[in-house]
């Protein structure tokens, strides 16, 4: 056995389908899967009614269903499940730091509706802020044998090499076909006057862009050759390709997240935002730091 994958669980439609899709990714890595149950330790008037006692048993009563069915379905599979007597978010955060590290915490989310993606609640936002490993958000109904392609939206100039590793592990694990999607926008200023069109700014960028593309794929397609990939690249906002590859019925969409180690601001960008809001598939989000190369690549290509 080699690492572990880690889930919340709470009893909830959606979380069920998370532990299920955490079940199958852990399988497949031949690793162990933590469940976790965060039961706040605090004291309340109603505990005099006994309230909060009988609300502990039934947590008790949850996290032992959820083992059972792992154990069930994956009956090969190494689990442990815990009870956290903190806040979710602070459970999770510590459960998936423990060492060596999850390699992927796992997490349900209420869907928006049947075409929409997801609501992604305050203990998301905030677990997503907090830890180092790529977090998986799956919706109610999206659980066990998941078909369809894995679809990776890739910024050649940004943690690029996280999220594609990332993307193309899982594709080799789960036997599906990966889609490698660059979706890019010309500046500001190539917009007006007609200056794009004058001097086909766009052709030329869209050729460079593939080129670009390619580069950082090449690695992983050599180190993962029995994986079959798709690159394409198109001059769209990133986040309305990848909704609509999803809809077409891809399996995974993995997105990169850039950590931000200050606790003041935005700690999910808008692309991945949009994506969480209107996907309806499974979304991987892989935490990244930009490197030195990467910030002077990005400067290069007049991105910053």
């Amino acid at each position: 056995m080699s690492g572990f994958v880690v889930v919340g669980v709470d009893g909830s439609p959606e979380s069920l389908a998370a532990l299920d899709w955490a079940a199958e990714e852990a399988a497949g890595r031949g690793a162990g899967l933590r469940v976790v149950l965060a039961w706040p330790s605090v004291v309340t008037p109603l505990s005099v009614l006994g309230a909060v006692d009988v609300a502990r048993r039934q947590a008790e009563v949850t996290l032992r269903e959820a083992e059972l069915r792992v154990r069930e379905w994956w009956p090969e599979l190494a689990v442990t499940a815990v009870q956290v007597p903190h806040d979710p978010v602070r459970a999770l955060v510590e459960e998936a730091g423990e060492e060596p590290g999850a390699e992927t915490l796992v997490l349900g989310s209420r869907g928006l509706g049947a075409v929409a993606g997801f609501l992604v609640g305050s203990v998301s936002r905030r677990v997503l802020a907090k830890v180092d490993c790529p977090v998986v958000l799956v919706r109610e109904g999206r659980a066990r044998e998941e078909t369809g392609e894995v679809v990776v939206g890739v910024d050649p100039y940004q943690g690029a090499a996280e999220v594609l590793g990332h993307a193309f592990a899982v594709a080799e694990r789960r036997g599906l076909p990966l889609r490698a999607v660059y979706a890019w926008t010309l500046p500001v200023a190539y917009q007006y006057a007609g200056i794009a069109a004058s001097v086909d700014v766009s052709g030329e960028m869209q050729t460079f862009a593939e080129v670009e593309l390619g580069r950082v794929v090449q690695p992983w397609r050599a180190e993962h050759p029995g994986v079959t990939v798709v690159e394409e690249v198109l001059n769209a906002r990133p986040a309305k390709v990848l909704a609509e590859r999803a809809a077409a019925g891809a399996g995974l969409v993995v997105i990169g997240r850039r950590v931000r180690r200050s606790p003041l601001g935005a700690h999910l960008g808008s692309v991945a935002h949009a994506v969480l809001h209107h996907v309806p598939c499974p979304v991987a989000v892989v935490p990244y730091e930009r490197t030195p190369d990467e910030k002077q690549e990005k400067q290069e290509a007049g991105d910053e």
